[in-house]
Protein backbone atom coordinates (compact mmCIF):
# COMPACT_ATOMS: atom_id res chain seq x y z
CA UNK A 1 0.00 0.00 0.00
CA UNK A 2 2.19 2.96 -1.68
CA UNK A 3 0.76 5.65 -3.16
CA UNK A 4 1.17 9.47 -3.50
CA UNK A 5 -1.28 11.54 -0.99
CA UNK A 6 -3.21 14.09 -2.78
CA UNK A 7 -2.21 16.80 -0.23
CA UNK A 8 -0.30 18.53 -3.02
CA UNK A 9 2.42 21.41 -2.47
CA UNK A 10 2.02 24.47 -4.15
CA UNK A 11 3.55 22.96 -7.35
CA UNK A 12 0.46 20.11 -7.60
CA UNK A 13 2.69 17.52 -6.14
CA UNK A 14 2.97 15.63 -3.34
CA UNK A 15 6.00 14.60 -1.10
CA UNK A 16 4.14 12.18 1.07
CA UNK A 17 3.87 8.47 0.14
CA UNK A 18 0.84 6.79 1.77
CA UNK A 19 2.08 3.27 3.47
CA UNK A 20 -0.28 2.11 6.31
CA UNK A 21 -3.93 2.54 7.22
CA UNK A 22 -4.32 2.48 10.99
CA UNK A 23 -7.87 1.15 12.18
CA UNK A 24 -8.60 3.19 15.42
CA UNK A 25 -11.90 0.79 16.37
CA UNK A 26 -9.50 -2.39 15.55
CA UNK A 27 -6.92 -4.26 17.95
CA UNK A 28 -3.77 -3.18 16.67
CA UNK A 29 -2.14 -0.40 18.40
CA UNK A 30 -0.87 2.12 16.47
CA UNK A 31 2.45 2.13 17.13
CA UNK A 32 2.35 -1.96 15.60
CA UNK A 33 0.52 -0.17 12.58
CA UNK A 34 3.36 2.66 12.02
CA UNK A 35 6.43 0.05 12.74
CA UNK A 36 5.14 -2.61 9.96
CA UNK A 37 4.83 0.32 7.55
CA UNK A 38 8.09 1.28 8.20
CA UNK A 39 10.16 -1.64 8.18
CA UNK A 40 8.05 -2.24 4.83
CA UNK A 41 9.70 0.77 3.79
CA UNK A 42 13.30 -0.78 4.80
CA UNK A 43 13.08 2.74 7.20
CA UNK A 44 14.50 3.30 10.67
CA UNK A 45 16.74 0.14 11.98
CA UNK A 46 18.71 2.89 13.39
CA UNK A 47 16.15 4.71 15.39
CA UNK A 48 13.39 3.00 17.42
CA UNK A 49 10.02 4.21 17.46
CA UNK A 50 9.50 4.71 21.08
CA UNK A 51 12.64 6.73 20.93
CA UNK A 52 11.25 9.17 18.42
CA UNK A 53 7.64 9.78 19.79
CA UNK A 54 5.03 8.60 22.43
CA UNK A 55 2.33 7.04 20.38
CA UNK A 56 -0.55 6.31 22.96
CA UNK A 57 -0.92 9.88 23.24
CA UNK A 58 -1.11 10.45 19.84
CA UNK A 59 -3.78 7.57 19.49
CA UNK A 60 -6.00 8.91 22.24
CA UNK A 61 -6.05 12.14 20.13
CA UNK A 62 -6.95 10.76 16.79
CA UNK A 63 -9.28 8.82 17.97
CA UNK A 64 -11.07 11.66 20.00
CA UNK A 65 -11.30 13.69 17.10
CA UNK A 66 -13.45 11.02 15.27
CA UNK A 67 -12.02 11.21 11.59
CA UNK A 68 -12.35 14.99 11.43
CA UNK A 69 -9.64 16.42 9.73
CA UNK A 70 -6.43 16.30 12.47
CA UNK A 71 -3.02 14.95 12.41
CA UNK A 72 0.08 14.29 14.58
CA UNK A 73 3.37 14.45 12.64
CA UNK A 74 7.09 13.53 14.01
CA UNK A 75 10.54 12.47 12.62
CA UNK A 76 11.68 8.82 12.69
CA UNK A 77 15.91 8.56 11.58
CA UNK A 78 15.39 10.56 8.23
CA UNK A 79 11.83 10.21 7.39
CA UNK A 80 9.07 12.69 8.44
CA UNK A 81 5.59 10.47 9.81
CA UNK A 82 2.09 12.10 9.20
CA UNK A 83 -0.67 9.78 10.73
CA UNK A 84 -3.97 11.32 9.93
CA UNK A 85 -7.40 11.08 12.14
CA UNK A 86 -8.84 8.85 9.57
CA UNK A 87 -5.94 6.32 9.89
CA UNK A 88 -3.82 7.06 6.67
CA UNK A 89 -0.36 6.71 7.55
CA UNK A 90 2.10 8.46 5.19
CA UNK A 91 5.75 9.07 5.52
CA UNK A 92 8.25 11.69 3.37
CA UNK A 93 11.86 11.60 3.26
CA UNK A 94 12.86 14.48 5.57
CA UNK A 95 15.85 16.27 3.17
CA UNK A 96 12.60 17.39 0.91
CA UNK A 97 11.74 19.89 3.48
CA UNK A 98 13.03 23.38 3.14
CA UNK A 99 15.86 24.84 5.20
Amino acid sequence: MNHRSTDANRNGTSDWDVVAHHDFGGPTELDATIVAALDAEGCCDDSPLYAAVDTEPAERFLRSVDGDDASVVFSVSERIVRVSADGTVEIRDAAVLPG
